[in-house]
């Protein structure tokens, strides 16, 4: 049973090596939290990124900031919930602003270089790093406005992009995929020029898969015959759309008709195998660590900045705050640190900010004003177990949303909307709204009371909303908005970006 307030697993309080030694972030896209063989997922393989759970931490109650690209990643570089930033969308995204663990660490003399997507708003601005190489941002330092329209009375319109994006599954690849190659040939090349720096070091290496479209090569695409992909199973439950949230989630991606199983098995099966494939591309540059005698003075992560939700709930992609999406792989490894241990404690994307200052052993200049927590007191048992939180204030919602857990007991907070509440412990799917109907339950007052001493819901929709009245007066006004057209996955470096008219 996890018990997510509960304490570390098999940890006795000691203290691990937090000497400067040198880095690397994994980050990939919409990976979601039990897609992990070391998560015991029953059919996708992730040896790579099992064989570094093993020889370091594994978390398995990580939350996502929020669930959505930009403003999950302004979280994890800014070590704040995109209510202490206001990074709150996929238009409103990092632009160097704020301070990051990159710039801590630059100004400690440790040399910070990034690789790959990273989604901020421009290579232009001062994002922290001493040097960014071939790295993806928001198209045009503007992004995706359409998102903005959530603060409208209209909202954001219907849009069937994003289905289609899914339908095209299969073997073969697109764009992605060879980004993700090139992204791994750079990073093998970095670490080749730096394996014998004397300095200590920082790397991040950020592949945009399994993000849709789910096409893999055919070695990987074989692996998972869509006619055995265990489907979840609210993909098709009566009672799916009752919630008013999913209900317009699903109006505005096109599937309140539901998802026809031969579509969604397709999807599901490219959605492991491109897993099973961005492994692999992990897999290169930590065997080339090895290689170049790295592997000794190296501390590395994995991440993603979001989860998905692949037919779960009868929806695809993220946008919401069911474990499918908001929960997100986590690991930690390496020298000093412990091997082969599982923590349950709820952590999330901003306990990395703290985390990391802390391997470097680089002092924290922001004064104590960080949302998290280093992971290496939570894996010392040093510290009080956390309730788990999220947030949630972009396209796919009518209002703000907010996740909130006490041991198995997870409350989602919709403004001016029904909650939803589920017992983790005995259902683990989220099928059960326990308050669903109008039915209640002690366990309501109880987390939105723990909510409240944290946020005040209410306040941040209302700020949330104005922020992004004003980012639509900034672009030119609710027409230029409107007419800018969906995009629904952002270009890779040199090409032109393909919108989808609304």
């Amino acid at each position: 049973m996890t018990i997510c307030m509960g304490p570390a697993e098999n940890v006795e309080p000691e203290t691990f090596m937090t000497n400067p030694g040198n880095f690397i972030l994994f980050v990939t896209d919409n990976h979601a939290r039990n897609f992990l063989g070391a998560a015991g997922h029953s059919h996708v393989r992730t040896p790579n990124l099992d064989s570094l759970a093993k020889r370091g931490v594994l978390f398995k109650n990580a939350y996502a900031a929020t669930t959505l690209c930009c403003p999950a990643r302004a979280a994890i570089a800014t070590g704040l919930y995109p209510h202490r930033t206001g990074f709150w969308d996929n238009a409103t995204m990092y632009d160097g602003s704020v301070r990051t663990w990159h710039h801590h660490l630059r100004d400690a003399q440790v040399s910070v270089a990034a690789i790959g997507k990273l989604h901020y708003r421009s290579a232009g601005d001062d994002n922290g790093f001493s040097e960014e190489i071939h790295t993806m941002h928001v198209v045009g330092g503007i992004g995706s406005p359409l998102t903005l329209l959530r603060a409208t009375e209209g909202g954001v319109p219907s849009r069937a992009g994003h289905k289609a994006i899914y339908g095209n599954s299969g073997p073969g690849q697109t764009d992605y995929q060879i980004y993700d190659r090139q992204i791994t040939e750079r990073a093998i090349d970095w670490l080749r020029r730096n394996a014998d720096n004397p300095e200590p070091w920082a790397l991040i290496v950020s592949y945009p898969s399994p993000h849709p479209p789910f096409r893999a090569d055919q070695e990987f695409w074989e692996l998972y015959p869509p006619e055995e992909m265990p489907l979840p199973p609210t993909w098709d439950a009566p009672n799916r759309f009752d919630h008013p949230a999913v209900a317009y989630l699903a109006w505005m991606n096109q599937v309140s008709a539901g998802l026809d199983e031969s579509f969604l098995r397709d999807a599901y099966a490219g959605y492991c195998a491109l897993i099973t494939q961005t492994d692999a591309e992990i897999g290169k540059v930590i065997d080339m660590a090895d290689e170049f005698g790295l592997t000794d003075t190296t501390r590395m992560a994995y991440t993603s900045d979001h989860g998905e939700a692949i037919g779960a709930h009868g929806i695809l992609g993220k946008a919401n705050l069911y474990e499918h999406s908001a929960g997100v792989p986590l690991i930690l490894a390496g020298p000093g640190l412990p091997e082969g241990k599982t923590v349950s404690d709820c952590v999330s994307h901003v306990d990395l900010f703290p985390t990391i200052l802390d391997l470097f052993d680089v002092p924290n200049e922001t004064g104590g004003n960080l949302s998290g927590i280093s992971l290496l007191q939570v894996i010392e048992g040093q510290h009080d177990p956390r309730p788990g939180f999220a947030e949630y204030h972009a396209m796919g919602s009518v209002n703000s949303s907010f996740l909130i857990r006490q041991d198995n007991w997870k409350l989602i907070y919709h403004v001016d909307m029904p909650n939803q509440l589920f017992d983790l412990a005995s259902d683990p799917n989220e099928a059960c709204d326990l308050l669903a109907g109008g039915s209640t339950h002690p366990k309501e007052a109880e987390l939105k009371g723990l909510l409240r001493r944290q946020v005040n819901p209410e306040a941040l929709n209302a700020r949330s909303k104005s922020d992004q009245l004003a980012r639509i007066e900034e672009l030119g006004g609710l027409d230029m908005v409107r007419n800018a057209g969906s995009i629904a996955a952002s270009p890779i470096p040199g090409k032109e970006v393909l919108l989808e008219k609304i």
